[in-house]
């Protein structure tokens, strides 16, 4: 996840970052902690900052996904942005996509392909995030699918996997707006929609 300097985000903010070293030990509080993080980036996706910092770094998004990396790095590990990823992937990204296209009666593969378009026209890559999301099209089967391609973009190249997060915060955000905006869900009671999503999906 490098910034505007060439820098690595790890790099530019390792002294900035206090991760935390407590582990939850009642089941419920397990599941919360599960959760938060995700709805934590969810909520950062929402925030004007996201959208207005100068500097990638100082993204309220990209804050969310430094310090999972850091206390990775502390722990020697990386089951928090793993655990990031697949909820915001797996569960946010695909609740969300799959309601939209509820609504308007067709394909979460049309909502993908929209919004494929419109990153085109803004000059917005790709990758990783399309291919990403299209790997969630093949139903239950999608989620190892999607398992596998997180994997080895994680071993090919991890600041991409970092960046994949970062876009998927930010697509999340997108539906949750195109949801208000079409009277489908308002921002509080799709937030809370995902919250419920997110308990399922790690209880599950």
């Amino acid at each position: 996840m490098a910034g505007r300097d060439g820098k690595s985000l790890l790099d530019n903010e390792r002294s900035r970052v206090q991760p935390s070293s407590s582990l939850p030990t009642d089941k419920d509080e397990r599941m919360t902690s599960l959760k938060d993080p995700v709805m934590g980036l969810v909520r950062a996706s929402l925030d004007p900052a996201a959208q207005t910092a100068r500097k990638r770094t100082e993204s309220p998004v990209c804050q969310v996904v430094i310090r999972a990396a850091e206390a990775d790095l502390a722990a020697g590990g990386a089951d928090n942005v793993n655990k990031l990823a697949v909820g915001a992937g797996g569960a946010a990204a695909a609740g969300l996509t799959a309601w939209l296209a509820q609504e308007r009666d067709g394909d979460p593969a049309v909502i993908i392909a929209e919004f494929e378009k419109t990153a085109a026209v803004h000059g917005i890559p790709p990758a990783p995030l399309v291919p990403m999301l299209k790997t969630l099209l093949t139903g239950p089967t999608g989620m190892e699918h999607t398992a596998d391609f997180m994997v080895q973009l994680f071993h090919d190249d991890e600041e991409v996997f970092y960046d994949l997060i970062v876009d998927l915060a930010h697509y999340i955000a997108t539906c949750i707006g195109l949801l208000a905006a079409h009277d489908i869900s308002s921002r509080d009671d799709t937030l809370d929609a995902l919250d419920d999503m997110l308990e399922t999906f790690f209880t599950n």
